[in-house]
């Protein structure tokens, strides 16, 4: 399976698992509050983002890049570092005027994020009532992700797994092939393990 069969596999089961439970999400364009939050992709993901990033969203990933990487080293640990990070307000380097800027080619862990709520209720500085984010569809996400990760294991004997600007922009630089080759660059970085750093299965 590749990325884009994953995702459009993914988006026919959302389709017909929302059509089937009469939900209508309440996510629009221009409602990005979403886009603040830490974001996971696996190396497969990210190889298929690449050719559709343009030269603005690679100068802000090579920007952007180290800055996230410090941030991981720091707070792999630390339980609420994903909710720091969110409140810190710190937008995704592909987002554009409010809109994502590779819509079409979003990773799982985005598609996967939803709500018919209140959608102003997904802002860092809410607090979001329990259920505001659609279980099923997270789950539906979470499984696309799993085989994407076989697929890649199948690939390159391992699977790369972390945050999705950090991991465009050692994409953008060049990362290793091999899985010792992988670890020992993110070992020497400080990001490899932990509670939210990357992740070599």
């Amino acid at each position: 399976m590749t990325p884009e069969e994953a995702w459009r596999a993914l988006e026919e089961d959302l389709a017909d698992y929302l059509e089937r439970k009469g939900v209508v999400p309440s996510c629009r364009a221009g409602c990005f509050a979403c886009c603040f939050g830490l974001v996971t992709l696996s190396r497969l993901e990210g190889l298929a983002l690449l050719p559709h990033l343009t030269p603005l969203h690679k100068a802000r990933l090579l920007e952007e890049g180290p800055r996230r990487l410090a941030l991981l080293k720091e707070g792999k640990d630390d339980p609420h570092f994903p909710s720091r990070f969110f409140q810190s307000r710190t937008p995704c380097p592909l987002l554009e005027e409010g809109l994502c800027g590779v819509y079409p080619q979003r990773p799982l862990a985005c598609r996967g994020l939803l709500t018919e709520g209140d959608p102003r209720l997904c802002a860092p500085e809410a607090t979001p009532p329990k259920g505001h984010f659609l279980p099923v569809p997270w789950r539906m996400a979470r499984l696309r992700m799993e085989a994407l990760w076989e697929e890649e294991r199948r690939r390159f004997g391992h699977a790369l797994i972390g945050e999705l600007a950090s991991l465009l922009y050692l994409l953008l630089k060049g990362l290793p092939q091999d899985r010792e080759g992988v670890e020992a660059l993110l070992q020497e970085l400080g990001v490899l393990g932990g509670r939210w750093g990357y992740q070599v299965l």
